[in-house]
Parts: C-alpha cells; structure tokens; sequence
C-alpha cells in the first residue's frame, strides 16, 4: 500500500484536526489496514494530507495578499499591516513582516484590562518563521488574543515593528496606559526602549515570575532558593518581600546579588505599583500558544 492510498485515508482526518501526531496515525493504520508503518514514511503521509488540504506554504505565501484583502472586505475595519523587502526584480518583493488583528479583537480590547501578555511562538514549516502573539484578560478573567503577527525571527527588528504596529492600530488615545508582561527576550527588551507607548508613564514593561524562577533555577539549581525566588515576586507585602530575600541571601549571597541586579518592579508584585493587577505570569500567552498548536504546522492562510 503506497503513501498516496494512506494519505487519501488520512484526509478527512487531518481536515478534522490538523495536529495529529504520528503516534496516533500509527495506530489508526495499524487498525484500520493490519500493518506497521515507519515513523519517517508517516511524517511523509501526514505533509501530503495537509499539503493536498490547506495547500504549500510557498502557493500560501503567494495567495496571502488576495486573502488578507477578502478578509477585510469580508471583516470591516480587521487590521492588517505589512512590511516587505525590495529585490532585484522590478515588481517583486519578499514578504518580511504581517501583522493582523480581527474587528471583535480591536473592540473588544477597550473593554479588558490595561495589561497584554507577549510572546513569539516557532512555526512548525520549512521556513522556520514565528508567530508573535499578544493576549489580555477580561474583568472575567477570560482570555482574548488581540494581535497575530508572522516575522522571520525574534529579534530587535522584528519586535520593534511588531510593538510600533500595535500602539498604532491599538493605542491610539496618548491617555492610553498598558502593562506588557513578557520573558526577558534581549530583542524584545531592547525593542521597548524605543517606544514610548510601553515606558512610564504611559505604559511599563514588566516580566514573567515564572520566567524568572526557572532562569534563576537554571544558574543555581536549588529547588529551595527557586521556592524563595517565586514567594517573593508573589509577595504583596514590602516588608514580607524584604523577609524572604534575606532568608535568600542567608543561603545563598550570589543569587540574593543575581535578584537584586533585576528591577524590583519588574518581577514583584509588592513594588509593581498595581499596573499587573495581580497578574504575574504569561501563562495567558501560553494557553493560547497551546490551543494554536495544530496551526503552527500549516501554511500561513491556513493559520490566519
């Protein structure tokens, strides 16, 4: 039995759910034709199935300008922002940069906190590409993605037009406050300090605990001081805060010095002045990044 033949059987599924894993397709030939199939000629079957599906990402690519047009048409006032480099052939350019955010998403976001969750995810594709997200949180705490947007890489460059594009598209009032709670991405840091839409007054930038505790673990693997580093960025109370870093210095001066070399409003709550609103995480960014699972392995029309 061919791969064609396997692949015509896995079509309807893949139209299903695109994020079927090889395991699983394994087994279902197994059951569904009584023989074993090698891991590699599986990963061959699952890209015909969701190439003949949701088509290449080069014909994607190509289509992608038609698409984004419909979609306005179709979608009222949905953002969509492009950056594209020149080449040597007169009347052609290379995609570098799209960023999309749908009409509900823009409206909505006037209606939930003033704080975004930001985060770059890798795409599962030939290319290689990233798709940057940001997310909020409503009074609710409900979860609204605002902003999608497909770079190259993560880098200063890309960061920095990805952050330019959202406080033009969703900022606009100059009375506009935010908090962007992200990781300590040095492209990302390095981004914001040109844009005075995420530095005080207007808006501060502020990282994930979680992050911290794991880079901190990372460098001085104690389970213990890793406890003490997340009770005190959870610790609303400066004197409290104040008890548990001593209690870190007294078991270990360097990583007491490491922490103290990191902005206390950056990572603590108790010196945050209230722009988290309790949040200390992007744990936000992370669930959507996971319920977008299956696309990143599909063409970029396809993601849209």
């Amino acid at each position: 039995m061919g791969k064609s033949m396997i692949a015509t059987h896995l079509l309807g599924m893949v139209r299903q759910d695109s994020a079927y894993n090889i395991k699983y397709v394994q087994q279902n030939v197994k059951d569904t034709f009584g023989f074993d199939i090698s891991y590699h000629k599986v990963w061959h079957v699952l890209k015909a199935a969701r190439e003949e599906v949701y088509g290449t990402w080069k014909s994607s690519v190509q289509k992608l300008p038609k698409f984004m047009i419909a979609l306005q048409k179709s979608n009222p006032r949905t953002v969509v922002d492009w950056l594209h480099l020149d080449t040597d052939i007169p009347g052609t350019k290379i995609l570098n940069y799209v960023l999309w955010t749908f009409r509900p998403c823009i409206e909505g976001f006037r209606y939930c906190r003033n704080l975004i969750s930001i985060d770059g995810t890798h795409l599962y594709t030939k290319y290689k590409h990233k798709l940057l997200v940001v997310v909020t949180l409503d009074a609710n705490q409900q979860i609204l993605p605002i902003a999608f947007a497909l770079v190259d890489k993560e880098s200063l460059e890309s960061w920095r037009w990805f952050l330019e594009m959202f406080a033009k598209h969703l900022m606009l009032d100059d009375d506009d406050r935010i908090c962007l709670i992200s990781d300590r991405h040095s492209g990302l840091i390095n981004a914001i300090n040109f844009m005075p839409a995420f530095t005080f007054p207007r808006g501060v930038h502020h990282f994930c605990l979680r992050h911290i505790c794991s880079n901190f673990n990372t460098k001085y693997k104690n389970i213990q001081l890793k406890d003490l580093c997340w009770r005190a960025g959870a610790e609303q109370n400066v004197r409290k805060f104040e008890r548990i870093m001593e209690e870190i210095r007294g078991l270990n001066k360097e990583s007491f010095d490491w922490l103290q070399r990191i902005d206390k409003a950056q990572w603590t709550l108790s010196h945050d002045g209230g722009w988290r609103t309790g949040i200390l995480t992007t744990n936000m960014s992370d669930c959507i990044n996971g319920v977008l699972k299956g696309s990143r392995r599909l063409p970029i029309i396809a993601i849209v």
